[in-house]
């Protein structure tokens, strides 16, 4: 259908976004001409006086298409008069003689919450599934369709900078408080008469902020610097550097106190399109969104019906046990105790298995002590980063579906990532860390010293530094010559992740990169452990790989076979 264009007697059109073939609206090529369409069609009405943006989808509007983004090679001189086109569309918009407003009734994020900012009025339904936000940061990009340039004149611009250099998502009662919109409905049908009303209200206007008198957007240019440049410096601790997209929307903020909204409108798609085909963009998109929304919908999940655990015991005192606690004991109902019957036990450490039908125990970093039946399975937590909401599901011998089921959307449920590991020894997150260690050996083994090591972890992007994982885990001291440092700790890592999907220890490349870089302190910017190599290029990585062999040793060289797990594809595709 596309968007749906209604008008009403008294000269308010309705636009309903339900673009053909697609479960959600995104920034397509298809919207690119729907939106020039509709806004050539409000332009030339006579007797308008207020339009309405909708959705018939269960979202608002989804953002750009990210496996157009994620294909693209650069964003060339077409690309940006493309893309200052479809703004142009949303400038023209907010620029109508009559009142414009965006009824939310689901998620806006990204280009879908760019639209609303183009609205002179934000309406959004009172339900958990409703956000707002521009969570483009997090894919390696930054809004493209006006977020960088609106945002600061909509908000504070501390409020700004956190949006657009976190990407977080907005429930409606935070997004009334703060700005990002205007007025909460109680249900989805009530967005369309509560438009209808603002319209015809009073209050309605037609102006935007950043087009009203100049003089009222005054802002303190030496205070909004300070805040970039404290802005720019946590970004700089917190990525060293590596991730490019935040640094550009922090230069679009800072130069756009000075510009005016169209040059600022104009900065933003320069920048914007320097960040396509980046190595670093491309990663990003690889990672947070298809490998993570994968496991999130379930694509990853063992085949079986969906289950629910209503009571939950977690046994043990550890500091893994209690944040485990925690987040469980905002979900379900929750023991610390098997004084009665409940549904599933969590058992850390020696804590007996009690009365449950399904029994979790976490096991040790580098074998498994799994005991017997068809409702144990075995599980096992991150020693490191801190925090690591990720979680390795192993399932015994006589493990059942049904089990395995039951703990994955446990797991889901209170907020961890599951993957599937099979019962082997180190399983797949020690292994990774086991080579990480086993290098560091070998680095001292040849003179380097521990806070070199710590510092060149530290450059490279690794999350997890060599101290913060039990020394235990590496498996062997390898005397070795100097140089490459860099290279071996990555390579050597990515080499034990090959190989355990070539083994089957994990079962498809999103697993392999979300825990390598969630679990195992991988660098975020490469995308992953696997996705390091493809990155890199299948020949190149296979050639540094027998160069550094050549040079330090047999550890570097790679099962010729191990090659096909990347031919396999994944059950993601």
């Amino acid at each position: 259908m596309g968007f749906e264009y209604r008008r009403d007697a008294s000269g308010i059109v309705v636009v309903t976004m339900d673009m053909d073939g697609q479960s959600a609206n995104t920034m397509s090529p298809a919207y690119h001409d729907e939106m020039g369409a509709t806004v050539v069609l409000l332009e030339a009405e006579v007797g308008l006086t207020g339009v309405i943006f909708a959705s018939a989808k269960k979202t608002f509007f989804a953002g750009g298409d990210l496996h157009g983004l994620l294909a693209a090679e650069t964003g060339d001189a077409a690309y940006k008069a493309w893309l200052n086109e479809d703004k142009g569309f949303l400038r023209r918009l907010e620029r109508l003689a009559v009142p414009v407003v965006a009824a939310i009734n689901g998620a806006a994020l990204g280009g879908g919450f760019e639209i609303c900012l183009a609205c002179n009025h934000r309406i959004i339904v009172d339900a958990p599934s409703a956000v707002v936000g521009l969570p483009e940061v997090t894919l390696g990009l930054l809004p493209g369709a006006g977020g960088v340039a609106r945002l600061p004149r909509k908000v504070p611009l501390e409020v700004a900078l956190d949006l657009l250099l976190t990407g977080r998502f907005v429930q409606p009662e935070e997004a009334l408080s703060l700005g990002l919109v205007d007025q909460i409905v109680p249900s989805a049908d009530a967005l369309i008469p509560a438009a209808l009303a603002w319209i015809k209200g009073a209050d309605a206007t037609a102006v935007q902020p950043w087009d009203a008198d100049a003089a009222a957007l005054a802002v303190d240019r030496d205070a909004s610097r300070a805040l970039v440049t404290g802005a720019r410096d946590r970004v700089l601790k917190q990525t060293r550097g590596k991730m490019p997209a935040p640094l550009r929307i922090l230069e679009i903020v800072e130069q756009g106190v000075d510009l005016s909204l169209d040059q600022a409108l104009l900065l933003e798609t320069e920048k914007f399109a320097g960040l396509l085909g980046l190595p670093e963009t491309r990663a990003a998109i690889s990672l947070n969104f298809f490998a993570a929304n994968a496991i999130r919908s379930g694509k990853m999940r063992p085949e079986g019906a969906r289950t629910k655990v209503a009571s939950l015991a977690v046994l043990g005192d550890s500091p893994q046990a209690k944040a485990l606690a925690k987040a469980a004991g905002r979900k379900l109902d929750l023991h610390r105790d098997m004084s009665q019957p409940i549904d599933m036990a969590i058992c850390f450490a020696d804590h007996a298995e009690g009365r449950a039908s399904v029994t979790g125990t976490h096991v040790t970093h580098l074998a498994s002590d799994l005991p017997g039946g068809e409702g144990h399975f075995g599980f096992r937590l991150p020693a490191a980063p801190a925090g690591a909401k990720l979680v390795e599901l192993i399932a015994g011998d006589q493990t059942s579906g049904d089990t395995l089921c039951r703990a994955y959307d446990l797991f889901q449920l209170i907020g961890y990532t599951p993957i599937i590991a099979r019962d082997v020894p180190g399983h797949y997150i020690a292994r990774l860390n086991a080579a990480y260690l086993t290098e560091v050996a070998a680095l001292k083994a040849a003179g380097m010293i521990g806070a070199d090591i710590d510092t060149l972890a530290h450059d490279i992007g690794m999350t997890v530094a060599p101290g913060d994982l039990p020394p235990e885990m590496a498996l062997s001291v390898l005397p070795t010559g100097g140089g490459d440092a860099a290279d071996r700790l990555l390579y050597i890592q990515s080499i034990a992740a090959l190989s355990a999907l070539a083994e089957g220890v994990v079962g498809t490349e999103e697993e392999c990169d979300l825990a390598s870089v969630m679990g195992a302190g991988f660098p975020p910017h490469t995308g992953g452990a696997i996705r390091f190599i493809r990155g890199i290029g299948i020949d190149a990585f296979a050639g540094r790989a027998l160069d550094l062999a050549e040079r330090h040793g047999p550890r570097f060289r790679i099962d010729p076979a191990h090659w096909e797990a990347l031919h396999r594809g994944s059950k993601a595709a």
